[in-house]
């Protein structure tokens, strides 16, 4: 119903502060026909939220977790207090930047976030040397690392290098976890920047680190088409 994450839902029912008409439920796992009739939560009936969506360049240095257990700074740092429950779709990790999408619609987010979809994402990658012809065709055209591990192509362009690093703009499709890192990291270099620049149709434009902004609703739309 967009109104609160699944770690929290579960807090309030456990605590005896959800219902069901005049019955409190307190076990997470109860079974329900939605859309459900008389739920009250804090004795306030309650009704969908409103469905949000933002577009976010989330800084280096920043985790994607609603809280964080070594007491980093987390992207809801960023946000105003005044805000809905959002959640992020996806993830970038804590020494990444930039497009970071948030939303409390979940179909939507699983629509992005599928594997089914191929929606592909676009990053700027700054490595710590020069990048060679046969080094750009051996990650592109895929990466087996282990019996267990391996990537699917990927399309890559140069942007700009020097003797001491290469920019170069990267689309997959799949985005493992730490996918591009250990990429590079099997030719024996270095990612010194990583900033995701687009996601479908999606793009962080001119936002600066930090800023964030809602994401209409045409955009909405073409954004997992």
């Amino acid at each position: 119903m967009g109104i609160a994450s699944r770690t929290v839902a579960a807090e309030m029912i456990i605590s005896g502060k959800v219902r069901i008409g005049n019955k409190i439920i307190r076990d997470p796992e109860y079974s329900v026909e939605f859309p459900i009739q008389n739920l009250f939560i804090y004795n306030q009936k309650a009704t969908n939220a409103k469905k949000v969506y933002y577009m976010m360049h989330k800084p280096k240095g920043i985790v994607t977790t609603r809280s964080d257990e070594k007491g980093r700074k987390t992207v809801y740092d960023l946000l105003h207090s005044e805000f809905s429950w959002i959640f992020p779709v996806g993830r970038l990790d804590k020494e990444s930047s930039g497009l970071l999408l948030l939303t409390n619609d979940t179909a939507w987010a699983d629509k992005i976030v599928s594997p089914v979809s191929k929606l592909p994402k676009t990053y700027h990658v700054k490595v710590n040397r020069s990048i060679k012809e046969e080094e750009i065709f051996k990650i592109s055209k895929g990466l087996k690392l282990s019996d267990k591990l391996s990537y699917l192509p990927i399309n890559i362009e140069k942007i700009r290098e020097n003797k001491k690093s290469c920019w170069l703009e990267l689309t997959l499709e799949e985005g493992k976890n730490r996918q591009i890192r250990k990429s590079f990291e099997h030719l024996g270099c270095r990612v010194e920047n990583l900033v995701r620049i687009r996601i479908g149709k999606l793009e962080l434009g001119e936002l600066k680190p930090g800023e964030f902004r809602p994401i209409s609703p045409d955009e909405v739309g073409i954004a997992s088409s």
